[in-house]
């Protein structure tokens, strides 16, 4: 039996040990959730179930219920121990409120036709999910990528949000905050949930820039075409850095949620639900309509949706292109294999596929940087057909006896130094 209703369970009593969480919920949605709707969410039953404490916690069959006037405060998300708040103010350690990170906690109340954020969110959860082809937030990695279990912390940071809390403290790109990431085996949620973006008093971002915030994850770890990494994975940072949404020719700033989260609200006189964009999908019907929040209409219109869909069809093409040229630059690589030029020819091949993968895996087919996307296929075929080109030059007759000659007389010359 939980305890009953005492002094010590409101803000500001938490205040007195947690200034700085409560300064963040004081200045919150959540702080102000009884204003909403102009206030008349306090005489509408369905409103008071999210928007007064006392509701949610006997929405959620919670025992320590007193009926009282309150916003959505901290032992909403908290619940108590079994001893009772009274306990963890005498004990904060010993007797500590739960911390729970699980989607399903914003859940409770983030759901439904006015804002079906845990709905999009949890993808994972669709029947017609398919975990060999799609990826989403929802998706667990101890299920989807079990081997990430025995990696080490730097994988944790990105795929759990018991990672991603801390690593986000450090907002440099790849800065990993590895001191405060915890081990796999002590990772409690291995999903992407709510509080792995949002910072939980604030309700806000945990880094405002939403272009840092997901490039924390969503980087190439400083991948280089160096001659020997061939592995690029989820370079979005890097493709995003130089384009026309960062460069300031765009007439306005484009970040990531600008198209991954395109967002209509709930409309009240159609009484059509509402779109939050927590798919994170890049959806160009709902980017470009008339009734999204995001502005893009304005100017694009419905018009630009056949644009955007040609722009990535061009890159497709010269990527399905690329992939039989590189077919032929392996075989080429292979048969240089023991010669003088294969060192030089592996380089080549290599870093084409870098540039190749870099394109590829970025996932956006252009869109995010249609000039560097261009230029790295670009790179990607000129050295591709470089070690073709070597192949071609050392199978024409004479070349091997060129080569013979060359490397007997290096040999004649190197036993005469030697007496």
């Amino acid at each position: 039996m939980l305890c009953t209703i005492s002094e010590a369970w409101q803000p500001e009593t938490c205040k007195n040990c947690h200034l700085e969480m409560y300064e963040k919920w004081n200045a919150s949605a959540h702080a102000e959730s009884l204003k909403a709707a102009g206030g008349s969410v306090l005489n509408i039953e369905e409103c008071t179930k999210c928007h007064l404490e006392s509701s949610i916690k006997e929405t959620w069959g919670r025992e320590d219920v007193e009926t009282t006037i309150e916003p959505v405060t901290c032992e909403v998300c908290h619940n108590p121990p079994a001893e009772g708040y009274d306990a963890h103010i005498s004990e904060p350690s010993y007797y500590a409120p739960e911390v729970n990170f699980s989607a399903e906690m914003c859940g409770n109340c983030h759901r439904g036709e006015h804002h079906p954020v845990i709905e999009e969110w949890n993808e994972f959860n669709d029947t017609n999910f398919n975990i060999t082809t799609m990826s989403s937030h929802s998706e667990p990695t101890d299920i989807a990528e079990p081997y990430i279990l025995g990696r080490d912390k730097s994988c944790v940071s990105c795929k759990a949000t018991d990672g991603a809390i801390p690593n986000l403290e450090d907002p440099d790109v790849f800065g990993l905050n590895l001191h405060e990431v915890p081990e796999p085996s002590d990772v409690s949620e291995w999903r992407i949930a709510c509080v792995a973006c949002h910072e939980p008093h604030s309700a806000g971002y945990w880094i405002e820039d939403d272009v840092l915030l997901c490039g924390n994850c969503h980087n190439s770890e400083h991948a280089a075409p160096d001659g020997q990494t061939t592995r690029v994975l989820h370079p979005q940072w890097e493709m995003y850095n130089g384009s026309i949404y960062d460069t300031g020719i765009h007439p306005i700033d484009i970040g990531c949620s600008n198209c991954h989260m395109a967002m209509q609200e709930y409309n009240d006189t159609t009484e059509e639900s509402a779109i939050t964009g927590h798919t994170f999908g890049f959806k160009p019907e709902i980017l470009f309509s008339s009734n999204a929040t995001n502005g893009c209409y304005d100017c694009h219109q419905e018009v630009f949706i056949p644009v955007v869909e040609a722009k990535q069809e061009l890159i497709i093409g010269r990527i399905n292109d690329l992939e039989a040229t590189r077919i032929n630059a392996n075989k080429s690589l292979e048969e240089l294999n023991g010669t003088l030029e294969y060192d030089a020819a592996l380089t080549d091949y290599n870093n084409a596929v870098f540039y190749l993968e870099a394109v590829k895996t970025d996932g956006s087919h252009g869109i995010h940087n249609m000039e560097k996307a261009s230029d790295y296929l670009d790179t990607s075929g000129e050295l591709f057909d470089s070690v073709i080109e070597r192949q071609a030059t050392i199978s024409e007759p004479g070349f091997e006896l060129i080569l013979a000659v060359i490397g007997l007389l290096t040999a004649l010359w190197i036993v005469k130094k030697r007496k």
